[in-house]
């Protein structure tokens, strides 16, 4: 049943990336364009390079990529898709085996739906990022590492390391995740459990040390950064509020229940928490695992809410810990009438999740509480029940297509692509973000056009084989836009210097071209 849910979330990232022609926004932007140049690299036979060039971020989720790059293509869904097949499945592995482990199997497979269930998490797997596939490793790495029985199997333990390893080239906070897992493994371990540690640690260290020898000065530099926002504009923003202060304290918790699972499929980890604490008070823990689970949370909390910089995506290998407490109580209720009401509650949320997440189906509803400070990020005070709009994407966008206007135009001869304002369309009010610059980067390099300006940059200079992008709000009274986006905006194209009298749009689209 586990590999059904795992086929269905497959089968509707593959239509959603058939149905959307949105242009990457930031992050996702950049993270394509990464995965490109990796790809690059490798086809140009220079490994080094490959590995080293995706900093600050460790290379294993790029390399992915790169290897969906390589078979399907350079474009847009190949890394994605390569994304998916890989950790998907290994995200429902580690979830299903650690929810096995701790409270059967029937726990494992409702683990399984519970994380893919999870709005976050579903549009994650939609765009090329890094924070999924640090989710799946987490899951796996959890699982190995219990597994191991307290590092008394060595090669499970072995296995462990390597997964611990290649966990922590994909993002430097895995560390957190799986730290409290380990501490705890090994001290009820004793020493009976030095040698399968041993083997664990060196495998582990010798798979993700030389990264981050090479790098270290990168990892330094993001280190001091995280640590100086707290004193800078990201405070005021929320981002990163004062150390030990409330509204740190509690930042992921309101992210959990905002961004990352809604507060229906929160409240199935809050009541298998309490249902945990009561079993620590009753010194009857409620699983063999429930002191290795329960601190490897505590940890992974503790040191992502104190690195400071937070954002919606770094919470996301939390995941594993949130699905396996929040579907092993309900195995564990007496009646059978009970598993099956919480069962189906369960199963009907993740669906709702996934239509709202996938198919942008319902609506925002959020309940405000009194004192809520809604200006800051992730809505302190605010419950999320159920939300269409996403984290970065929610449904497909089917309208304008930039990266078949790109192509088009290296078809018809264009050789370089700048983006400037064209006349006042983009000061006009209404002008949106989602025409990102890093988006559009990605776009030029998949249609193998040369990025000659970016945004605000010199014009005079550009010839009749370089077009210009300009984008803003549709009026009644100028030359309609050669492509139309989801927003109600447009995207007018130029050749040459756009601001040249006598210059008149152009479109590969239309015939004929100029009008």
């Amino acid at each position: 049943m586990s590999i059904c849910v795992v086929v269905a979330f497959l089968a509707i990232t593959l239509w959603w990336l058939t149905q959307d022609r949105s242009i990457p926004v930031f992050d996702a932007g950049v993270r394509l364009s990464q995965a490109i140049i990796v790809y690059e690299h490798l086809s140009a036979g220079s490994l080094g390079a490959a590995l080293t060039s995706t900093t600050p971020y460790p290379p294993v989720s790029y390399l992915v990529g790169a290897l969906g790059l390589g078979v399907g293509g350079v474009g847009v869904a190949p890394p994605i898709i390569a994304e998916n097949l890989v950790f998907v499945p290994l995200l429902a592995l580690g979830c299903y085996n650690v929810g096995r482990l701790a409270f059967g199997a029937r726990a494992g497979l409702l683990a399984v739906v519970f994380a893919l269930g999870s709005p976050l998490i579903t549009a994650q797997f939609h765009v090329f990022m890094v924070d999924a596939p640090e989710t799946a490793m987490v899951a796996v790495a959890v699982w190995l590492i219990l597994a191991t029985e307290r590092f008394s199997r060595l090669w499970i333990s072995a296995a462990a390391g390597v997964a611990v390893g290649l966990g922590m080239l994909t993002k430097e906070p895995f560390a957190f995740f799986v730290a409290g897992v380990v501490i705890v493994t090994a001290i009820r371990g004793g020493w009976d459990a030095w040698r399968g540690f041993a083997i664990f640690s060196i495998i582990a260290l010798a798979i993700a040390l030389p990264w981050y020898v090479k790098d270290l000065a990168e990892v330094e530099a993001l280190a001091r950064g995280a640590a100086q926002a707290a004193a800078g504009p990201s405070a005021e923003s929320g981002i990163a509020p004062p150390r030990f202060s409330l509204a740190n304290l509690s930042w992921y918790f309101w992210s959990t229940i905002n961004s990352q699972l809604y507060f229906p499929l929160f409240a199935f980890t809050l009541i298998g928490g309490l249902w945990t604490l009561v079993g620590f008070i009753r010194r009857h823990p409620v699983s063999p695992l429930a002191w290795e689970l329960t601190i490897g949370a505590c940890v992974a909390w503790l040191g992502i809410t104190e690195t400071f910089v937070h954002d919606t995506r770094y919470g996301m290998p939390l995941l594993l810990y949130l699905a396996v407490f929040g579907s092993g109580w309900i195995v564990s209720l007496k009646r059978r009438s009970g598993r099956v009401i919480a069962t189906s509650a369960l199963v009907l949320i993740a669906l709702f999740n996934t239509l709202g997440a996938s198919f942008g189906v319902g609506g925002n509803y959020r309940i405000t509480l009194p004192g809520a400070a809604p200006e800051l990020l992730d809505t302190p005070g605010v419950l999320t029940f159920h939300a269409n709009d996403g984290f970065l994407v929610s449904s497909p966008q089917r309208d304008g297509d930039v990266l078949g206007l790109m192509q088009a135009l290296g078809r018809n001869g264009i050789r370089g692509v700048a983006w400037v304002n064209v006349g006042p369309k983009e000061q006009q009010p209404g002008f949106t973000p989602d025409f990102s610059e890093a988006g559009l980067i990605a776009f030029a390099m998949i249609a193998k056009l040369e990025v000659l300006s970016e945004a605000g940059g010199p014009v005079h200079k550009l010839t009749s084989s370089d077009a210009t992008l300009g984008h803003g709000p549709i009026g009644s009274s100028e030359a309609p836009p050669c492509t139309r986006l989801s927003d109600g905006t447009g995207v007018w194209v130029r050749l040459g210097n756009p601001n040249a009298p006598g210059t008149k749009d152009y479109c590969p689209f239309r015939h004929p071209a100029f009008y």
